[in-house]
């Protein structure tokens, strides 16, 4: 697999948010494993993991079981052209500073199993990057949410934008 462009806001390649499950699987295959993850509210998400593709895809039952969330965790997928996963913290600072994404937070968490971890959230893309020991180890995006409620779904052609 070539190297994808992780585009804020849309997907990757042929995969869009607000797609649903058997859309992505006619894309690009089944998934290696399937996981229901319930909120306790009533919701619930549908999570499909490609491990050999370093990605996972969320469902949401809020949003009709569309695509809400990618996760992605392999060195293949690159955002902004700069941002990868396993890239050093050092390098990502360094390319964060030549980049335009906005005010971000850093979340450190500190929870038994989760230490030496960060989160930096980008709330005006959608986007959280993670890293563990100095290291990036995802990059998280979302959908355009226009207010609390309403998400801006991008448009969707039958075109691979490789």
């Amino acid at each position: 697999m070539t190297t994808k462009a992780i585009l804020p806001f849309i997907g990757f390649g042929s995969i869009k948010f607000g797609m649903e499950e058997h859309e992505v699987s006619s894309n690009i295959g089944d998934p290696d494993e399937t996981e229901v993850q319930n909120y306790g509210d009533g919701g619930s998400a549908t999570v499909l993991y490609y491990d050999d593709l370093g990605l996972s895809m969320s469902f949401d039952s809020e949003e009709g079981y569309r695509l809400v969330e990618i996760s992605f965790e392999s060195d293949r997928f690159i955002l902004h052209n700069a941002i990868k996963p396993g890239m050093s913290k050092e390098d990502f600072l360094e390319a964060l500073e030549k980049l335009d994404m906005g005010e971000y937070e850093v979340e450190e968490i500190d929870e038994d199993g989760l230490e030496d971890m960060e989160q930096y959230i980008f709330d005006k893309e959608n986007i959280n990057i993670w890293f563990e020991e100095g290291s990036l180890t995802t990059i998280q995006i979302g959908p355009e949410f226009v207010d609390d409620d309403t998400i801006r779904w991008p448009k969707r052609t039958t075109e691979d934008d490789e």
